[in-house]
């Protein structure tokens, strides 16, 4: 057993080096993207910009337009959220001397609508109209990107683009020189080359390990990890370009299509993967619902306008991604090992994606392009989920082996007894029949006497040693039952908290052995202010108790509660020659249960009405009506 431990051991170390390891050849690889080559310059800060709200302007009034009409962009981003009105943009290209060709580049492929105009001296050179809408064969260059020539000139051209979208506007805009821009468009789909590649890869190895083992959960991530590379290649403009060229509608609705599979298969293979619905059946069910929620989403991405949709797939991304990683979370803290790699995995992605987000915004400075960012993050995100996977195969597979061995063990160990029992029948039947009689009677003598002794066992771990009164266990348990049966009954249940005041003075001024007199004491009055079976008193923990009371409103708790408080504040004590006087405040909370949330609602309302009286100078009682359209 030692030797399976340190190897388990080792075999978990061994994963986490190889991600690191994996890890810094990503960085390292992505990092040197462009390293040796550079553009020209961007346009951005100094761009003069206008908004159409009309959506009605043409070339020829733009050109009638006067600089005062216009705006000055003052930031190094060309980015304003997400608008369905079109944007025109005007700038200065200035001339080239040499006979190297200049391109111009926008660098965001999930543009719509597209249209350049090139001005020399008022005089029109070229004009290019390209975006989402068109179809790929229509572009001048035929490149994932939105690329074209710049005419070749000695003298300034005055350029007016044109943009219009239903996602985000958003205009980086570069100018190469042609040379440069091959060489850094061969680096730049070297790393695209292995980042798909690696993708295929994952997807196509669990695709072999769902064939060989039957395990559903190798086909989800391998669902997964196809939807996040669709989700990629749509953002790069990779689909459009190789798979479907022609296909302009898919082209329009392919991120929200695709993002929204990722997060489907995403809460699927978590649910999957981590056992949820052993370990908690809140997020067993929180998740279904998202799972339902996801699905009608997949199908709304197919129908609604996609600047509409998309704030809705933001919102749903939010609410699945924070559900997720809350899953994890729970899940670490009860004790599950495998959620701890699972999160490294996830915040491997979050972490890229918020410094993707915050790049793209301009708040930080680094030397990867935001899209490279987001690459590595899923990049790593797919391998360590990967090796979770293989960890949480490996469990089970090794489970399953023990689990054979035992049921091998048992059925020789009945076959050895069945041999047994046959010989001693051929030996002599009426004695087997007398050993058993006498057996089983004896199994039932020590059956029922263990089952007195467990009763017995039950009862005292359900009262308080102190004060002979139910303990906080015994409230645990009466407490879900009773509220079960209110939900069921519709009926009304209140809680009542009581605390003795100042029990921490009394200790310090008179001893352990006073404290616990004085406990007893209000554990007796509360016992003598129950009228009915089916109510209960039980020691919440030190010198606080609780009461639960089925079947009553508001109105009889605070009477039962009352009833204590000055019974107690009534009772004089003799300590050590010395009469003792006690207070307690009460907090009381009645519902009728019809939510989940009203389980933890009374008992923290119960809580607070107690914090309430406390504050308002102890010795009373404080009340609250939970749920009051309900209850009328």
């Amino acid at each position: 057993m030692k030797f399976n431990g340190k190897s388990v051991r080792f075999n978990q170390t061994l994963s986490v080096g190889l991600v690191c390891v994996f890890a810094l050849l990503c960085i390292f690889s992505v990092a040197n993207v462009g390293t040796a080559t550079s553009y020209l310059y961007s346009i951005d800060r100094g761009a003069l910009y206008l908004e159409d709200v009309d959506n009605n302007l043409n070339i020829n009034d733009i050109l009638a337009k006067p600089n005062s009409d216009w705006e000055k962009e003052s930031s190094d981003i060309l980015s304003y959220g997400m608008n369905t009105n079109a944007y025109w943009f005007k700038t200065v290209i200035p001339g080239h001397t040499n006979n190297q060709q200049r391109l111009l580049e926008i660098d965001y492929a999930m543009l719509d609508e597209v249209e350049i105009w090139f001005y020399r001296n008022g005089q029109l050179v070229s004009e290019f109209h390209g975006g989402d809408s068109l179809p790929f064969s229509d572009r001048e260059i035929e490149n994932e990107k939105l690329l074209f020539n710049i005419p070749s000139t000695t003298q300034d051209l005055d350029v007016f683009i044109r943009i219009q979208t239903e996602g985000t506007v958003k205009l980086p805009m570069r100018v190469w020189e042609e040379s440069d821009y091959l060489l850094y468009n061969g680096e730049h789909n070297l790393v695209l080359g292995l980042f798909f590649g690696f993708m295929a890869a994952m997807t196509l190895s669990n695709l072999f390990f769902f064939v060989t083992t039957g395990s559903i959960t190798f086909l989800t991530y391998s669902l997964y990890v196809v939807s996040m590379a669709l989700t990629l290649t749509t953002l790069h403009g990779l689909g459009f370009k190789y798979i479907w060229p022609d296909w302009v509608w898919l082209q329009s609705r392919s991120m929200g299509i695709f993002a929204t599979l990722t997060i489907l298969f995403v809460t699927i293979f978590s649910q999957q993967l981590l056992n949820v619905k052993a370990h908690s059946r809140l997020m067993e069910r929180l998740l279904n619902i998202a799972k339902v929620v996801l699905l009608f989403a997949v199908i709304a991405s197919l129908i609604l306008p996609y600047h509409l949709y998309i704030k809705i797939y933001l919102i749903l991304l939010c609410l699945t991604v924070t559900l997720v990683f809350a899953t994890g979370v729970l899940l670490w803290f009860k004790g599950v090992k495998l959620a701890r790699f699972y999160l490294i995995a996830w915040s491997a992605l979050l972490i890229a994606g918020f410094l993707s987000s915050f790049e793209s915004a301009n708040i930080i400075k680094m030397d990867i392009a935001a899209h490279y960012i987001l690459m590595l993050g899923a990049a790593i995100e797919t391998f360590m989920l990967a090796f979770a996977l293989a960890i949480a195969y490996g469990n089970q597979r090794d489970e399953l082996f023990r689990t054979q061995e035992l049921a091998l063990m048992q059925a020789s160990m009945e076959k050895e007894a069945q041999i047994e029992a046959l010989k001693l029948q051929e030996n002599t039947q009426e004695e087997l029949e007398y050993k058993v009689q006498e057996r089983t009677l004896e199994l039932e003598i020590a059956l029922r006497e263990l089952s007195e002794t467990n009763n017995e066992l039950e009862q005292q771990t359900l009262t308080d040693s102190l004060t002979g009164i139910c303990n906080r266990k015994h409230f645990d348990k009466k407490y879900l039952q009773e509220i079960r049966r209110c939900r069921r009954e519709q009926t009304q249940l209140s809680i009542v908290m009581l605390d003795i005041d100042h029990f921490k003075s009394i200790n310090d001024t008179h001893g352990h052995v006073a404290g616990d007199e004085v406990i007893k004491e209000v554990a007796s009055v509360l016992m003598r202010n129950l009228k009915r079976t089916t109510d209960d008193a039980c020691r919440y923990g030190g010198e606080e108790f609780a009461l639960i009371l089925p079947n009553t409103d508001l109105e009889g708790a605070m009477q039962v509660a009352e009833a204590v408080r000055e019974q107690v504040a009534s009772l004089q004590l003799d300590v050590d020659g010395n009469t003792l006087n006690i207070t307690l405040s009460a907090g009381v909370a009645t519902t009728v249960v019809t939510t989940n949330d009203d389980e933890k609602k009374l008992l923290e309302q119960a809580d607070k009405a107690l914090y309430q009286a406390k504050r308002s100078g102890r010795n009373r009682v404080e009340g609250e009506q939970l749920n009051v359209r309900d209850t009328l």
